[in-house]
């Protein structure tokens, strides 16, 4: 059969080019000519008359990605020879990629259309400005049918039809590592077919870690800002792309980092992110103006593994001339967590004020240093974590990070993680005129350093009415009802202690504690979970 169709095969019609069986693609895509609105009429018109002659119009289905322009002067032209155009974007946040969504429509599409017959044909038509995500497109194409079994290959095979420049001439950015990324993506389809495409995580970005400074300033050093972009995962119903982080323009934020003083820069994120994800790192000059794009990278949370995604120099889509401002041995790494949907439900369920105490909860507990060590004790951290001035980054000295990339890599999987519980206020009884439990949380010192001495008192308190019905029968004997009385104080204070440390760190005990806690049950403080607190001050 096949070399019956090489026999008779009978080229496209003079302005289109066959990437593969039946994938057509108008020529003017892979040129740098810009057509005017008068003359893509005649042209797509001219071509369509030739098809059309040659096969029914039920044959085609018809592609566009979109260009520069917000018009439907190709769904008109199209709709003229009673042919309906599917439309997908350029890009996806200056990424000429599509989310995993709309690349599984696109495969799922052809590939229904391709082996419902095989008089069909797939028609590609791309805006000027769209050639960057149409190579992308064909190249996923080609991998999803199985016609190119490299990801790479792929990409070349389709760009061997463009011009040289082409892709530098749309896009400022070289974007073929996160296209490298999701073409990887579209080949998982085929181990695993059951599980493709998998279901978007719900994941929290922890931080993002840079090993070798890159230079941006001309003196082998950067002051890197970051942004997020993607859907709010906190919102599903809304499907606009946000803003899910951005690094303030602050001296309390922003600062230079040279190569020769240090070798890591951890930034600490603490978003939720799901889905398609767009990370842009951007360097700063000395007024906090002028921004210089460091490097950008595009991932999907449904193919993170180990909660860690890994990029060295080759796998970040970076300026086309700036590969050299980097040093061999640059990486990035991005350290999540899974996310506590108890907390994320019930949060979502607040209203805006519950939220704003929370928030300012948070903020106060994120000046917190949280770091496992085994020789600190509660009191310890607690007054290291308020001491310290948290800019949002950690900068490692050269003299602290002689250690090999694989224990750095082991280290950070050994880290703890902290999960704070937020819960509802039950319904108090209180005026409200009381003080804000949110406005509490800044008052922490003060309150952790009188904490055993209030504890100690409270319990004394609560025995002195049984020490005053037994002391007739113990005058006898008052330095043991004195011993008896320290070492039931003692015992009470060390058991809340550690009921304490159960219900606000999840595995670290020598951790700080949050100051002026509500009370809760034994029963639910014994099975280390937090519930409704009995009385809450708003």
């Amino acid at each position: 059969m096949a070399l019956f169709r090489r026999l008779f095969y009978r080229r496209p019609p003079e302005g289109l080019v066959e990437i593969s069986g039946n994938i057509l693609v108008f020529d003017h895509c892979f040129s740098t000519d810009l057509f005017e609105e008068d003359e893509l009429m005649p042209y797509i018109g001219g071509i369509l008359k030739q098809l059309l002659g040659r096969y029914s119009i039920d044959s085609f289905m018809v592609f566009n990605f979109e260009g520069g322009k917000k018009d439907n002067q190709i769904a008109n032209i199209f709709s003229y020879y009673d042919m309906s155009v599917m439309g997908y974007p350029r890009n996806y946040e200056g990424c000429p990629l599509l989310t995993m969504e709309m690349i599984h429509h696109f495969l799922r599409s052809s590939e229904s259309w391709l082996t419902l017959s095989q008089d069909n044909f797939l028609l590609i038509h791309s805006e000027h400005g769209g050639w960057p995500v149409l190579s992308f497109a064909l190249a996923a194409l080609l991998v999803y049918l199985k016609r190119c079994s490299n990801e790479r290959k792929a990409l070349e095979m389709v760009c061997k039809h463009a011009p040289d420049g082409l892709a530098e001439l749309f896009s400022p950015i070289d974007p073929v590592p996160s296209q490298l990324r999701y073409l990887k993506y579209v080949s998982k389809k085929h181990t695993s077919p059951e599980l493709w495409p998998p279901v978007d995580r719900m994941l929290n970005l922890n931080c993002i870690i840079i090993r070798k400074v890159p230079n941006f300033d001309g003196q082998g050093g950067c002051r890197p800002i970051f942004r997020i972009y993607g859907l709010d995962p906190l919102a599903p119903d809304d499907r606009a792309t946000k803003v899910l982080f951005s690094t303030p323009k602050t001296s309390d934020f922003v600062q230079l980092y040279t190569q020769e003083e240090c070798e890591i820069i951890k930034v600490n994120v603490h978003c939720p992110v799901q889905g398609d994800i767009v990370i842009e790192c951007i360097s700063l000059d000395e007024d906090f103006e002028h921004e210089v794009m460091v490097f950008r990278a595009m991932f999907s949370t449904a193919f993170i593994e180990d909660n860690l995604l890994v990029l060295d120099r080759d796998q970040i889509d970076i300026l086309w001339d700036t590969k050299h401002r980097f040093p061999v041995d640059f990486r990035v790494e991005a350290i999540f967590s899974e996310m506590d949907m108890s907390t994320t439900i019930r949060k979502s369920e607040l209203s805006s004020e519950e939220k704003e105490s929370l928030s300012k909860v948070d903020d106060a507990f994120s000046h917190l240093d949280w770091s496992s060590k085994t020789d600190t004790t509660n009191h310890e951290s607690g007054q290291k974590g308020l001491s310290d001035e948290h800019d949002g980054f950690d900068v490692i000295p050269l003299e602290q990070t002689e250690i090999s990339n694989s224990a750095s890599e082991h280290s950070l999987l050994d880290t703890r993680s902290v999960q704070i519980h937020h819960t509802e206020p039950a319904h108090s009884s209180e005026p409200k005129d009381s003080h804000d439990y949110a406005a509490n949380a800044h008052s922490l010192p003060e309150a952790e350093a009188s904490r055993p001495n209030s504890q100690g008192g409270q319990l004394v308190e609560d025995t002195s009415a049984q020490d005053e019905l037994e002391a007739d029968g113990s005058k006898n004997e008052p330095n043991s009802e004195i011993s008896r009385d320290a070492e039931a104080g003692g015992a009470a204070a060390a058991e809340w202690s550690d009921n304490n440390s159960d219900v606000f760190l999840s595995d670290s005990p020598s951790s700080s504690a949050p100051s002026s806690p509500p009370k809760f049950d034994e029963d639910v403080l014994e099975a280390g979970m937090v519930s409704q607190p009995t009385e809450l001050k708003l």
